[in-house]
């Protein structure tokens, strides 16, 4: 049987979209034509191949798609279109895919939908009781760029915290929409004790009961508590201050205003010489179409002007230093902002 994550069930049975009985314009006809040729063409080319490569083909075939007819159009018409074609059922079947697609815990990029990409023990069960063709094609999305900049996000927000601990020992950290928090399985500073204090923050109460047992397994200085955006931006709950404060996998999600007015909150936060990570996923990418079509997973792509405009509001006199960087697949950039 799948594993199943504490506190929530196993993703519901993808129900395949039936197709549109509206009468389509001239424009989607043909978007669906041009698209149905294509995906017919991999639906019926597995061969010696394998699903495999036939789940890379369609991924970049989409990518190639969405590129040619435009965002608007693709959204609008391509998106629903592509989930009418027969290999959306195929494509379901890999774990990855259809838990960001049926969204067990009610919203975009969870917890568990990370863990899948990390590849993670807590979920190594439900990969294997996967269909052959499922475990075919999870054998590329696990690593494709998309999961491998979440596994490498995860090493930075490791290092991060560790270099907290060697800049101030006994540091305290803030982490905002931690998730499982599993860079704390990596951090070597949280294992060894030089942590005073990490609050981890989220609005899943399923991800923090998670989190919650690294109190134990971890460190004692690990704190889950339940808090949102709006939270953030309210302030009026006591915090503390704070050497480290980051969000990695919340931006995406946000608007160019509330994400200012967060990174201002959030740096409010910091203690002197203290440092604070934002994080979004850069545009352009191949894999943007696949996700919005088959994982049901849109985000807000940003460029690395738009990601340093998190700043916007914090006044230059407060900030000791800036850093912009990238990972090593080039999907995700970071913003790093020091406090005077």
């Amino acid at each position: 049987m799948p594993s199943v994550l504490p506190g929530s069930a196993a993703p519901p049975p993808v129900v395949l979209p039936i197709p549109s009985e509206r009468v389509l314009t001239e424009g989607e006809i043909v978007i669906r034509n041009d698209l149905f040729t294509m995906l017919d063409g991999f639906a019926h080319d597995v061969g010696p191949r394998g699903h495999t490569a036939v789940a890379r083909d369609v991924l970049h075939a989409l990518g190639g798609f969405r590129s040619r007819i435009g965002e608007e159009a693709w959204l609008a018409s391509g998106v629903p279109l592509a989930r009418e074609h027969a290999i959306f059922g195929i494509l379901q079947e890999d774990p990855i895919t259809s838990h960001s697609f049926t969204r067990p815990r009610g919203y975009p990029g969870d917890a568990g939908l990370l863990d899948l990409m990390y590849g993670h023990e807590a979920v190594s069960a439900r990969v294997a009781s996967a269909s052959e063709i499922g475990r075919a094609i999870n054998a590329y999305t696990v690593n494709a760029d998309m999961c491998e900049s979440v596994r490498l996000r995860r090493g930075i927000l490791a290092g991060a915290i560790d270099d907290a601990a060697a800049r101030r020992p006994g540091a305290s950290v803030l982490v905002v929409a931690c998730g499982h928090l599993r860079e704390a399985e990596v951090s070597v500073a949280l294992r060894e004790g030089r942590i005073g204090r990490l609050l981890a923050t989220d609005q899943d109460e399923n991800s923090l009961a998670v989190v919650a047992g690294y109190a134990k397994t971890i460190s004692p200085a690990v704190e889950p508590m339940k808090l949102s955006v709006r939270d953030f931006i309210s302030g009026k709950r006591a915090l503390g201050t704070f050497d480290l404060v980051y969000a990695a996998g919340l931006y995406d999600y946000l608007d160019d205003r509330i994400s200012a007015r967060l990174t201002r909150k959030l740096f409010a936060l910091l203690n002197p010489g203290g440092r604070a990570i934002v994080a979004n996923f850069l545009g352009g990418r191949v894999e943007t179409a696949y996700m919005e079509a088959y994982m049901n997973w849109s985000l807000i792509y940003r460029t690395r002007e738009q990601i340093e405009g998190f700043a916007a509001e914090i006044s230059e006199v407060d900030v000791a230093s800036r850093r912009y960087f990238e990972d090593a697949v080039s999907c995700v950039g970071y913003l790093e902002l020091e406090r005077a």
